[in-house]
């Protein structure tokens, strides 16, 4: 048997203490590891962790030892990369892994080379898609610990499978990242921590391979491991032993493995069981008020800042990969595992809302910047009145309602499309006010500027990525032809009927399918038990629903275009939770519903403000779909995954004696849909990550709006028995008292969730059209004031990424099949007079070599065969 021994580090960036904490540790642990690294030629390897940042942070404070720190990565004696920094793998989108490993990779360039290795040691369970990504930088092996079991494989190496086929030679560590932690200088000891490891792990290794990780969390490396491994080797070849020790890499390891691999296993999904190590599968509902910001964060570089900074680097301006790239940076510095899945102390998560912010300054100020640069290069047709720009960044045509805000001296006007057609609009609000208060004023008074500021919602429709100019017509009296939306208590549109019941739940009528719905969005609170890994319920909870409630129920807006009405609930909660049961004591709290119906589309959007006044609770909205199945799909990154509605794990796992509960209860991106094949419902959702399926066959969603704890870590959970994890440290900011907002949507539809284009919904839901009113009314510009630039057909595709490449002038088009099943062809059409190349390239942005025959270039259309289930392409436009 070889025993490779990996002397390494796990270096939590943050957790129970700060980021500068940490650091502060950090330049002593990197700067005792130079010394010993130059002082002690046999000490030939040392795995930093997998993660780069950690180098950003040490030359941050000593810049002076880079050419030492680079010589010895260039040795091959600290082993860094490929990540920037360690990733959750569910909460991040997947564009997000993909940067992390694009600016990880960058960095390890400046120093040598990254490790090719998928390195996720401690991550909170396994995301199915992290074959394709790791393969789309050429990365071949993977390695994890947390979130699979015996039920999956006895081994542990196998080939991990992508939904699209990709494949990743993987190694799971059964025994955690410190199984060889405990080496000294003690050859009794050592002997049985080796003779410990084989007994416990030998019937699993399929090759004659076993790692020995010596490291731990914030540990420094250990100075005797040469000539712990040399007594060790003399020891064995004394005993004729074939038991050899070595100071060894991860790619040592995999080489051997490699060997043998085609005897292993082929394993596919995602890993998510805590039955030898806990992955808190309820984790995702923690400070639900960061991870919004996350998503809001995300979806500001991905579906806005980049593309349109293309649109402008396309009509001839500056696109700064190094601004855009330190707004990621920003973001993806609380994508560390422990950081979004929000597990550390108040100080630490008032930082990374402090790195939030950072990150949205530098976004909406390029963003800005570059919409500003665009309009100055479009000729508008000053005879059609002021132009009104609305930029779509998805890839399909879409007509939507927009918001915009206009500066009128009218408080009549009409909007006219390209053809002079004139468009349906409805007003949510009008003030006068002065345009020069907002106006720095340098010498001279500015001259008085009174409009009338009129908020409107109006029906857009953009052909593909790129724009389209609406133009308004001041004092032109508009000439409405629509019924009002809201009718005698009833949304009505071509689509749905959506009625408001006197309890505030919504019954919605699919008009295509006369499938009716009842019971949707009933509030749900209970207590939580639980800590900031997990949610856990008292042991004698007190279930409170609005199932019975009268809530006040009035209409805010109504019109042709759209309807919106508040419904009100006043609700007794008890004001503490503790493990064993709920308060007695009551305290008043308010959640408030605001419904929207449009016109033009079949979502229902929600927006729901709960006023929080009470600790350690959860709050949820359920919708009863009716449906018999017993699977459902959720939106992953990069596509969706099938699960199932009832785990029959949860029968066992007590007697079984698992790390925790295992139950449906899982992460999400952007919705959930539960269908048979004649119809469905899907709940879209901006930033709420969590939802479990009750009632296994006939499934409830139950979406987390809001989970508050009041502790870091607690031990003797319901769910969770025994030790806690983490520190049992107060987290007031974690009890979420105060106000908090979330946004999510209902769409009823025929079908499947391909047959009703659930996922070009999700993503009109989450990316509303951008609206630009525009001060002058011509200009000299030379595009035209109706432009698209690059347009998928179906809705089965989407883009992930557009963005200038990071080494060329070449732009960078992502898309990925957003279903998870074959499209036997698609097409992409290209703006042929922008770009005369076409390249296919990896996720790394480096051109493929040979011919993928299912992707043919023409002039103007790249046309797609048998795109694979979830599969990710990456094009250069040039």
């Amino acid at each position: 048997m070889n025993f490779h021994v990996i002397s390494h580090t796990h270096w939590d960036r943050e957790w129970h203490q700060t980021y500068q904490q940490y650091r502060v540790k950090l330049i002593r642990f990197m700067d005792e590891l130079i010394e010993l690294l130059e002082t002690s030629p046999a000490y030939s390897s040392f795995l930093l962790d997998g993660q780069t940042i950690v180098l950003e942070d040490y030359l941050e404070i000593k810049p002076k030892n880079r050419d030492r720190l680079k010589q010895l990565i260039q040795e091959g004696r600290i082993v860094i990369g490929p990540w920037y920094i360690q990733p959750d793998e569910f909460t991040p989108s997947g564009e997000s892994l993909v940067r992390n490993l694009l600016i990880g990779q960058q960095i390890g360039n400046e120093f040598g080379q990254s490790m090719q290795i998928g390195y996720l040691p401690d991550s909170f369970g396994q995301a199915a898609q992290i074959p394709q990504v790791l393969k789309g930088f050429g990365i071949n092996h993977a390695l994890f610990w947390r979130g699979i079991t015996n039920e999956e494989t006895e081994k542990t190496d196998f080939w991990w499978v992508g939904p699209d086929g990709s494949k990743v030679l993987t190694t799971h560590l059964p025994l955690g990242y410190g199984n060889g932690r405990m080496l000294s200088t003690s050859l009794d000891k050592n002997l049985e921590i080796i003779q410990e490891n084989h007994t416990s792990l030998k019937e699993m290794s399929a090759t004659q391979n076993m790692l020995l990780m010596c490291g731990f969390d914030q540990r420094s490396a250990n100075k005797d491991l040469p000539e712990i491994i040399d007594e060790l080797n003399k020891h064995y070849a004394e005993q004729g032993s074939d038991f050899q020790v070595r100071l060894s890499r991860l790619q040592d390891y995999f080489e051997g493995v490699s060997r043998e691999s085609e005897k292993l296993e082929n394993l596919s999904g995602e890993f998510r069981k805590g039955k030898n190590m806990r992955v808190h599968v309820s984790i995702a509902s923690t400070r639900l008020d960061l991870k919004k910001k996350n998503f809001e964060v995300q979806t500001l570089f991905e579906k806005y800042v980049e593309p349109l900074n293309s649109l402008s680097f396309l009509a001839g301006y500056h696109y700064d990969n190094d601004v855009i790239n330190k707004g990621w940076k920003y973001m993806l510095q609380n994508h560390a595992h422990d950081s979004i899945c929000n597990v550390c102390t108040d100080d630490t998560h008032q930082e990374m809302d402090m790195r939030y912010e950072f990150a949205k300054q530098i976004g909406e100020t390029v963003q800005k910047a570059a919409v500003e640069d665009l309009l100055g290069k479009i000729k508008f047709d000053e005879n059609k009145g002021i132009p009104l720009i609305v930029v779509n960044t998805l890839g399909q045509r879409r007509k939507n309602i927009a918001e915009a805000t206009l500066h009128l001296t009218s408080k009549e006007f009409t909007i006219v499309d390209a053809n002079g057609n004139e468009v349906p609009y409805q007003v949510m609000e009008t003030k006068e006010e002065n345009l020069n208060d907002k106006q720095i004023e340098i010498g001279i008074k500015n001259e008085d500027q009174f409009v009338f500021t009129t908020k409107i919602k109006f029906a857009a429709a953009v052909d593909g990525l790129g724009y389209i100019t609406y133009y308004v017509k001041e004092k032109a009296p508009i000439s409405n032809t629509f019924a009002d939306v809201y009718q005698n208590g009833t949304f009505k549109n071509e689509f749905v009927d959506v009625t408001i019941e006197k309890n505030g739940s919504l019954t919605i009528k699919e008009r295509k399918t006369d499938a009716i719905f009842e019971g949707l969005n009933v509030y749900e609170e209970g207590g939580n038990a639980g800590d900031e890994y997990d949610f856990s319920p008292p042991r004698e909870d007190q279930i409170i629903t609005t199932k019975e409630a009268t809530p006040e129920i009035a209409v805010v807006h109504n019109g042709p275009v759209f309807a919106t009405v508040k419904i009100t609930y006043r609700l007794e909660f008890p004001e503490d939770t503790d493990v064993n049961h709920r308060s007695s004591d009551m305290k008043a709290s308010t959640i408030e519903s605001y419904i929207t119906v449009n016109r033009f589309e079949n979502r229902v959007d929600v927006k729901t403000v709960i006023d929080n006044t009470v600790k350690n609770h959860r709050i949820r909205a359920l919708f009863d779909t009716g449906i018999q199945t017993n699977t459902h799909i959720a939106d992953q990154q990069f596509g969706t995954i099938r699960r199932d509605n009832y785990l029959e794990q949860v029968e066992y796992w007590e007697q079984e004696n698992w790390e925790e509960k295992y139950y449906p209860i899982y992460p999400q991106q952007k919705f959930v849909d539960v269908s048979d094949s004649q119809k469905g419902i899907s709940i879209l959702n901006k930033g709420l990550p969590q939802y479990e399926i009750l009632h296994g066959g006939t499934p409830t969603i139950a979406l987390s709006l809001l989970a508050g704890t009041d502790y870091m870590g607690k031990q003797d959970l319901v769910d969770r028995p025994g030790r806690r994890s983490g520190l049992h440290v107060e987290t007031p900011d974690s009890l979420l008292l105060g106000k908090h907002e979330m946004e999510y949507s209902i769409v009823a539809h025929y079908g499947n969730e391909i047959e009703g284009g659930i996922g070009m919904k999700a993503n009109e839901f989450t990316t509303p059209l951008v609206t630009v009113p525009v001060a002058v009314k011509s200009s000299e510009g030379s595009l035209n004031d109706n432009c698209m630039y690059i347009r998928l057909d179906g809705e089965k595709l989407a883009i992930s990424a557009v963005k200038k490449c990071e080494n060329d002038n070449s732009l960078l088009i992502r898309i990925f099949n957003i279903t998870n099943q074959p499209i036997h062809s698609a097409n992409v059409e290209i703006n042929q007079e922008l770009f005369k190349a076409i390249t296919l390239v990896d996720m790394n942005e480096n051109p493929i070599s040979g011919q993928d025959e299912r992707i043919l270039f023409t002039n103007n259309e790249i046309q797609l065969k048998d795109i694979r289930s979830n599969e990710i392409l990456s094009f250069k436009l040039s």
